[in-house]
């Protein structure tokens, strides 16, 4: 097979605010060295030729909040660390399929995925490793309180506790050394934890303080759960660079967030999701029910103020939010008051910047790797053609082939 590949149809390539129809990218190895007008484009005799009825191509989708430990996933098969990591191979295939060539991943299994996908041992989007998320005792990542806090920081996959400037030392440090590019913290409460209400405020600003000094001397950012306002308020006062959820901003923190440049990752399809899914624990309940207005009304305001927003999901593969169906993000963004066009940006260059890959990825751009998707439909006109991964026919990564369904033509 040739060593170039040549995808036919409408160009969405995140750059400009306007698809180009009857469009051609031509890939050359890992590379894209053509994307334009197909009567332009520079196409060996030998291309491998690629297109579908109504096809659109558009960068691959950057899923910027991400938990990869198979916890809830629907292939789990066992509870122990070796079954949840096998089953987290599974599901990295299926974020694939469904469009995901990238992600933010903040869990203790990131760094040896990464480097598996990376050495070619495993079928994966790009990983961003960002380590556990760093919480207070008895805040939104002290699941198990049977337990000492030692044992659970020891045996859980997502989450880690600190308690004290000294502790928030070292557990930034520990994180690092287990690979993170980027720290995560819990500055708020939450709706999926027990123990708390996501008004409550997490760690004191000495805390927060060694937190984000220690992360920006290792030359990254922190990232920050942000439900209540007062705590996401604390938070963006004391210097964070980027708020999850961002369930209950008020004015006075967007403003912050403006002046700062601070972007928001939206979640957005949880959230006015959570009053409807099944199965969920009592207490998520209780809380689920104030979380959607709130949310709109929050990524509204963000939008008025012009807030750069990246896609995340925080889908976990399980009944209630599983990988074929991540690109119902998208539609849920629209929900908020934005176009089609911003949500795809949102899920595909400004998820890059989180990634610190923007130079790399996001775009459709001669000279960046070919992270791209082939789908059947126009986004432009229906967004909700990117809610399945059965409409997604054809995924790149770095020009290799990832996935290619029936429907995919060859030849012009």
């Amino acid at each position: 097979m040739s060593e170039t590949k040549v995808l036919l149809g409408r160009v969405i390539d995140a750059v400009g605010d306007e698809a180009l129809e009857n469009g051609a990218v031509v890939v050359a190895g890992e590379r894209i060295v053509y994307a334009g007008p197909k009567e332009q484009a520079p196409i060996p005799e030998n291309a491998d030729i690629l297109t579908c009825e109504n096809a659109t191509i558009l960068p691959g989708f950057i899923d910027a909040h991400i938990h990869l430990v198979g916890s809830e996933s629907v292939h789990k098969t066992g509870d122990t660390p070796y079954d949840l990591l096998l089953t987290t191979v599974k599901d990295l295939s299926d974020l694939v399929d469904a469009g995901v060539t990238g992600v933010r991943d903040m869990s203790a299994f990131g760094r040896a995925l990464k480097d598996a996908i990376n050495a070619g041992n495993i079928k994966g989007p790009r990983i961003m490793v960002g380590g556990r998320v760093l919480s207070m005792s008895s805040g939104h990542c002290d699941f198990d309180v049977s337990k000492p806090v030692a044992q659970c920081n020891e045996e859980d996959l997502t989450g880690f506790m600190m308690d004290g400037p000294e502790e928030c030392y070292k557990g930034v440090r520990r994180q690092f050394r287990e690979g993170a590019e980027f720290i995560k913290i819990c500055a708020t409460g939450g709706v999926s934890s027990a123990i708390d209400d996501y008004n409550d405020q997490e760690f004191s600003p000495e805390e927060l303080k060694v937190i984000i000094d220690e992360t920006h001397r290792h030359n990254t950012y922190v990232t920050a759960h942000c439900t209540g306002t007062a705590g996401t308020k604390a938070a963006l006062k004391a210097g964070i660079d980027c708020v999850e959820h961002g369930v209950m901003l008020d004015e006075e923190c967007v403003q912050i967030m403006k002046k700062n440049n601070v972007p928001l990752v939206t979640t957005l399809s949880v959230a006015l999701g959570l009053a409807d899914m099944k199965n969920l624990p009592p207490h998520m309940m209780r809380k689920a029910q104030g979380v959607k207005e709130a949310s709109m009304r929050s990524f509204h305001l963000a939008h008025e103020y012009g807030i750069m927003v990246a896609l995340g999901t925080d889908y976990s593969n399980s009944p209630n939010t599983p990988f074929s169906e991540i690109g119902r993000e998208f539609y849920s963004l629209t929900r908020c008051g934005y176009t089609p066009m911003e949500a795809i940006k949102a899920g595909t260059i400004n998820g890059a910047k989180l990634m610190k890959r923007a130079h790399e990825i996001g775009t459709i751009e001669a000279g960046k790797l070919a992270d791209l998707v082939l789908v059947q439909g126009n986004p432009l006109d229906d967004i909700q053609v990117l809610a399945h991964a059965d409409n997604v026919k054809l995924v790149l990564i770095g020009g290799k082939e990832q996935k290619r369904m029936d429907g995919v033509k060859h030849g012009i």
